[in-house]
């Protein structure tokens, strides 16, 4: 028995019996591993597409994820749980909490699919004979919208107009009718705008973002739309270049990042948009908008020489204020937070129109105080053709009041106090003093909500919202209430406002024309915002998470 013990023959059989026990099972764990493995990553793979398929269709977003994971041959059944929802890309939120299944402005798709794949010499361990696993992904659609708030000009009285922009400009502007209507219609590619702007400020290689924040002149800035608009041979071309040499004389600006927000466009250098993307900009407004952050918190005298229809004499004094937040004038975004607003402004009005016999000559003073409008992106749907692609905005109009009264000029571009109003006086004669007030407050209503379909979007339809009161903020509404007060006191007032009433319904008729068109042009308007969507972009569904 020890001779058999200390015999060494045969032991290297035993060691590699023993051995190959163990390098079999290590081959078996390697197989089933292996091979969970490669169905977990085909299972991940089947996910992604199915994902991808669901989000390109929201509406049938079960049918198509289960058509996808059909299409892919998984060996065995599959379970599906598709959810649709909301995405919003946030880096200030973890990336697994970026997707809620009962968000508002659906645009995204998760799926889940929990499947089994067999195993082989782990069998023996688990009784199933297989292992469950799950795997998920999220898609969401590329919805991008750009859309602005402001006025249509729709009056054209090229004297008052060509007044406003003289003032805005700081020189003389003489631009015909013909000219305003032109560049009315005159639309411009944002983008292309951009490159043409990037090429008269000398960045060419610049991205949008770093163009919009370079400071730049504005006539150049101006001269860019000229560009724009030559470049496809447009009328409004010349009065175009003629805006932009008048203004030529203003300081720089120190970019125009407070008016344009190019979104998730801005580090681009190059314009890869497509034709069905593209994003118009209407060429007056683009350049009012210019000369208002141009001249800053500053106020403008109006030369009305030439006078207004059934007006003696007309002076017209115009304060601009900032942008709320330095909120942009346009934007291209898909984020609801985003706000555009227009400016606040100021306008004050002061006009004589004659009244013979007692009278003589009526004084009419009106301030227009307008507040901000604003508009934000509420929804984008994607259909499967542009034409049947919207964009739903929501709207608070301008708020502000209209008042007959007597106020200090000087403080009429402080925005960040209100104007103390005085009665105004109309008539100031040695032994006859007439003092009138009226005031009219349009208020403010909550965010409306306006659907633009893809024809509105195509023919760039303007649409409209209006507070509940502003039908009444006209001039001609307010100088029909006006308190009068009489001096000396004691004299009979039915004389005295006889003779006012025709006279104030003669400034009314010439100052409502006058003020609605001064404010269209500045893009602001009492109790009332008109919205366009000046283009939208619905990409293909990509993978999120």
């Amino acid at each position: 028995m020890h001779a058999f013990l200390r015999n060494k023959n045969g032991a290297t059989a035993v060691t590699t019996a023993l051995t190959a026990v163990v390098l079999v099972g290590f081959a078996g764990l390697a197989v089933d591993v292996g091979n969970v493995y490669l169905n977990t990553r085909r299972l991940q793979g089947i996910a992604d597409l199915a994902a991808i398929s669901a989000a390109s269709d929201l509406p049938r977003a079960r049918e198509r994820a289960g058509e996808a994971v059909r299409l892919n041959n998984w060996p065995g059944n599959v379970r599906i749980s598709t959810d649709t929802g909301a995405y919003r890309p946030n880096p200030d939120v973890p990336a697994a909490r970026r997707f809620s299944a009962d968000g508002a402005g659906r645009n995204a798709a998760r799926v889940q699919l929990r499947a089994d794949t067999p195993l082989y010499f782990a069998a023996m361990f688990v009784p199933e004979g297989r292992m469950s696993f799950t795997r998920e992904a999220v898609a969401a659609q590329s919805r991008l919208a750009a859309f602005s708030v402001g006025t249509r000009l729709l009056s054209l009285d090229g004297g008052a107009l060509n007044a406003l922009l003289s003032g805005l400009t700081g020189s003389n502007v003489s631009l015909s009718v013909m000219d305003y209507r032109n560049l009315a219609s005159a639309d411009v590619d944002l983008f292309d705008y951009l490159d043409a702007l990037r090429t008269r400020v000398d960045l060419e290689a610049a991205s949008y973002d770093e163009a919009l924040d370079a400071r730049v002149r504005p006539g150049d800035a101006l001269g860019a739309v000229t560009d724009v608009l030559a470049q496809h041979q447009h009328p409004g071309a010349p009065a175009m270049d003629r805006l932009a040499r008048s203004a030529t004389g203003l300081g720089s600006v120190d970019g125009l990042s407070d008016l344009i927000d190019v979104g998730p466009y801005g580090s681009q250098d190059i314009n890869m948009t497509a034709e069905s993307a593209r994003v118009r900009v209407n060429a007056l407004d683009l350049a009012t908008a210019v000369l208002e952050l141009a001249n800053g918190e500053r106020q403008v005298q109006l030369n009305l020489a030439s006078g207004v229809p059934g007006l003696a004499t007309t002076q017209v004094w115009l304060a601009i204020g900032e942008r709320p937040n330095n909120s942009p004038w346009l934007s291209v975004t898909d984020d609801r937070d985003v706000i555009v607003r227009t400016a606040q402004a100021r306008l004050y009005v002061e006009t004589r129109v004659g009244a013979g016999g007692l009278l003589g000559s009526v004084r009419v003073p009106i301030l227009v105080e307008l507040a901000s409008a604003e508009a934000r992106l509420r929804d984008v749907e994607c259909g499967d053709d542009p034409s049947r692609h919207s964009v739903t905005l929501e709207a608070s109009p301008s708020i502000g009041m209209l008042a007959l009264a007597d106020i200090d000029r000087t403080r009429l571009n402080n925005f960040r106090q209100d104007l103390t109003l005085r009665p105004a006086r109309l008539v100031d004669l040695a032994l006859l003093k007439v003092d009138g007030a009226a005031r009219i407050d349009v208020g403010g209503d909550a965010w409306r909500s306006v659907r633009f379909s893809g024809d509105d979007i195509a023919q760039g339809r303007v649409r409209s919202v209006a507070t509940r009161d502003a039908a009444n903020a006209t001039v001609s509404s307010l100088l029909g209430n006006t308190n009068v007060t009489v001096r000396p006191l004691g004299l009979s007032t039915g004389p005295v406002t006889a003779a006012l009433r025709p006279a104030l319904a003669t400034a009314a008729s010439g100052l409502d024309p006058l003020i609605n068109g001064l404010t269209d042009l500045l893009g602001i308007k009492l109790g009332e915002a008109d919205l366009r969507v000046t283009g939208v972009r619905c990409g293909a569904a990509a993978l999120v998470l």
